[in-house]
């Protein structure tokens, strides 16, 4: 019956220790995933950051193009207003030219007679004799 107990004993102890054994590995084994689940954290949290700070990025340069596109538009619409405003001075120009040249015309043709048109033919032949004149 010792031997029985011896072996009883042993086969405890043996038991007790291979138990021991596999709780340091696990335990060994629990640090390590522990440790690892901590890179992953830290490692998670780098990526977000990462991620905001190319989001925020990104946003400024929409904005900053946005802003650019919309300089571009405003100094557009002022070059194409200008550009319009001096169009239609330039008409207004025209017109009034024309008009001027008209009434003057109409006012000349109403005074003149033959007599005074043939003086002012005499006159401006003068002046044109004068320039070739001077020229020489």
């Amino acid at each position: 019956m010792i031997n029985f107990l011896e072996n009883r004993k042993k086969t405890i102890l043996n038991t007790i220790s291979d138990a021991e054994e596999r709780y340091k590995e696990a335990t060994e084994k629990l640090k390590r995933a522990r440790t690892r689940l901590q890179q992953a954290k830290v490692k998670a949290a780098e990526i977000r950051i990462n991620q905001l700070t190319q989001m925020d990025r990104e946003q400024r340069d929409l904005v900053d193009a946005a802003d650019e596109d919309l300089k571009r538009l405003e100094d557009s619409k002022n070059y194409t207003i200008r550009f319009e405003k001096q169009r239609a001075i330039e008409q207004v120009r025209q017109q009034v030219s024309r008009l001027a040249s008209e009434r003057a015309l109409e006012s000349l043709n109403s005074r003149l007679d033959n007599e005074l048109h043939l003086r002012m033919i005499d006159y401006h032949i003068g002046l044109l004799r004068a320039m070739e004149n001077a020229t020489d």
